[in-house]
């Protein structure tokens, strides 16, 4: 008895489209991602802080208060005479670094608009204070 031979080949999956999609895939993810970075010169600090830093004595602070309110060296100001002041301070050491105490509860559009001040009067090392808290 001869039995009848089956001359269908086996199914198999051909990987190659498979592999040419993966590729890109990564690719394309290795290119968008990167480009998800902060914003140069945005050093953001929480209002407390593991990692908060102490700044040496000769900076400028600049406080707002949580009613939005400007204070230079105690004294409250606006942001045209927060420029001079700052302008007037960097023309001593240009390298003095800014840094900006603002309460938990101040408008980042408040925040942002002080340091627009400061960066255009030429402040390159811009702030913000923070509470040093306990690791838990």
């Amino acid at each position: 008895m001869q039995f009848r031979r089956n001359n269908r080949r086996s199914p198999s999956v051909d990987i190659v489209p498979l592999v040419d999609i993966m590729t890109f895939l990564i690719v394309f993810f290795i290119l968008f991602t990167s480009f998800k970075t902060t914003p140069t010169g945005l050093q953001l600090n929480l209002p407390k802080a593991v990692t908060a830093a102490r700044y040496p004595s000769s900076q400028i602070v600049v406080t707002i208060d949580r009613t939005g309110r400007i204070y230079f060296n105690g004294s409250r100001t606006t942001i045209p005479e927060l420029r001079e002041s700052i302008r007037a301070r960097l023309s001593r050491d240009a390298e003095q670094p800014v840094v900006i105490r603002a309460d938990r509860q101040v408008l980042y559009g408040d925040i942002v608009a002080v340091m627009d001040a400061a960066r255009s009067v030429g402040a390159s090392r811009i702030a913000l204070a923070a509470e040093r808290r306990e690791l838990r």
